[in-house]
């Protein structure tokens, strides 16, 4: 009988230890894919930030080829172009954590000097003699940004090193002095400090620097047990237990903690809260989610619920998209009749069962909408003038938007259409011009 007992427990020992290697090789397989993805996703933003910086010195050495301002443009436009991609891929790195903000202030002054000089303005005449200077700065600059980007593209591809080494050295605090990427990133980062520190205050300002003036947190500070407390708390899962809490290195624009917990019988959820004052940033699930089930309006009402109950209060829905089972909500601050459209809230909601699965406040926490005059200058009467006859005007607002130099102005919304399409226009409200157009689909 003994011996027969030995045999069953050592069947289900047996079994356990199969069970537990499977869910280990798995979990392994998962992790392995996820750091895979994410790799190719910096690897790809690095070759495309590269080809950016690329193009934008050739653009920039075309345009002092040219004489006219009419014959200019067309290239300050491309030039104007490339920048503003060459900043997106920029953001797409793991550089929050690094120095790299000389670099991306280089890139918006180029971006500002010929959005002012070749799109915005409708002036013929010849470049001044201060702006040509200018863009001969602009362009020797920009060769010594493209050769370092040259020589760091060379060694991350000849020595296959990884960007997410990168990040974990950054987010560790570790930077060592032989980790190859961010040395270079270091010293490009150095020759844009040399340039933008040239520059008067005649010159384009520092948009940049300026987006990076956040709102300050309010509030205690916070410790790890603490910010982790309070995380539970408002996501509403007190008993999760937490599988790994960190700071952000240095260099980050506030300090935080990252966390990760894990609730009961639920995938992990992976989270950021400043550590004055505990407030989320973000969190996001692993889950995956099932067939849908709920409508799109049902799940503005799940996500309208979730955000009164945090007390996120003076929000409006302006946006509804729709991915695969999945509803992604942009909400934005309204006071009286004006939206803050540089102060968002994003909800993902899954449509198998209404949980909130993802929420992203970074925008709504961090950037500042003041210094904008809230009083318009000229009339929406006035400001319609501009819009083609041949569009119908459905609804009107007054909007705070960050134009692409990263301005805050006050602009009239309409929303108009023609045909089958639907139009939103934004219009300075202080001088009638055109910030942006969008063609609205379904």
């Amino acid at each position: 009988m003994k011996r027969r007992y030995l045999i069953i427990l050592g069947s289900v020992v047996t079994a356990l230890i199969l069970a537990l290697a499977v869910w280990g090789y798995q979990e392994h397989k998962m992790k392995n894919l996820v750091t895979i993805h994410a790799e190719n996703h910096y690897q790809q933003s690095f070759h495309a930030l590269a080809y950016y910086v690329d193009s934008l010195e050739e653009s920039l050495g075309m345009s002092l080829a040219m004489q006219s301002r009419k014959t200019m443009r067309p290239q300050l436009v491309e030039t104007w172009r490339l920048s503003t991609l060459a900043h997106a891929a920029a953001n797409e790195l793991p550089l929050t954590l690094l120095p790299f903000n000389r670099t991306n202030e280089f890139l918006a002054h180029v971006g500002e000097f010929t959005y002012n000089t070749g799109v915005k303005t409708s002036s013929d005449r010849p470049l001044s003699g201060s702006e040509y200077s200018t863009l001969k700065k602009l362009y020797s600059e920009s060769r010594g940004i493209r050769d370092g980007l040259r020589d760091v593209q060379g060694k991350v591809m000849v020595n296959h090193l990884r960007w997410m080494d990168v990040e974990w050295a950054l987010k560790g605090k570790k930077q060592n002095q032989d980790n190859q990427v961010i040395d270079g990133l270091k010293r490009i980062d150095g020759q844009a400090t040399d340039y933008t520190q040239s520059f008067s205050p005649e010159n384009p300002r520092n948009m940049v620097l300026e987006r990076q003036k956040i709102k300050k947190m309010t509030g205690s500070i916070l410790s790890k047990e603490e910010a982790a407390s309070a995380l539970k708390k408002w996501i509403n899962v007190k008993n999760a237990r937490v599988e790994k809490i960190s700071e952000t290195g240095k260099g980050s624009f506030t300090d935080t903690y990252e966390i990760t917990l894990e609730p009961n019988h639920r995938q992990p959820l992976d989270a950021a809260v400043t550590k004055k004052g505990g407030h989320v940033i973000w969190f996001i699930s692993g889950r995956s989610v099932a067939k849908e089930k709920i409508s799109l309006f049902d799940a503005t009402r799940h996500a309208a619920a979730f955000l009164q109950m945090r007390h996120l209060t003076g929000l409006e829905l302006t946006k509804r998209d729709q991915y695969h089972n999945v509803a992604v909500l942009t909400y934005v601050k309204k006071e009286g009749n004006i939206r803050f459209y540089p102060n968002s809230v994003k909800v993902k909601v899954a449509l198998d069962n209404g949980e909130i699965i993802a929420f992203d406040q970074t925008d709504y926490l961090f950037n500042k909408s003041d210094g904008v005059s809230l009083k318009p200058k000229l009339s929406e009467r006035q400001v319609r003038h501009q819009i083609n006859k041949d569009l119908q005007v459905k609804e009107t607002h007054l909007a705070v938007f960050q134009n692409s130099l990263l301005k805050n102005v006050l602009c009239y919304e309409f929303f108009a259409t023609k045909g089958d399409n639907t139009y939103r226009l934004l219009l300075n409200a202080e001088n009638g011009d055109q910030e942006k157009v969008e063609l609205l689909r379904n």
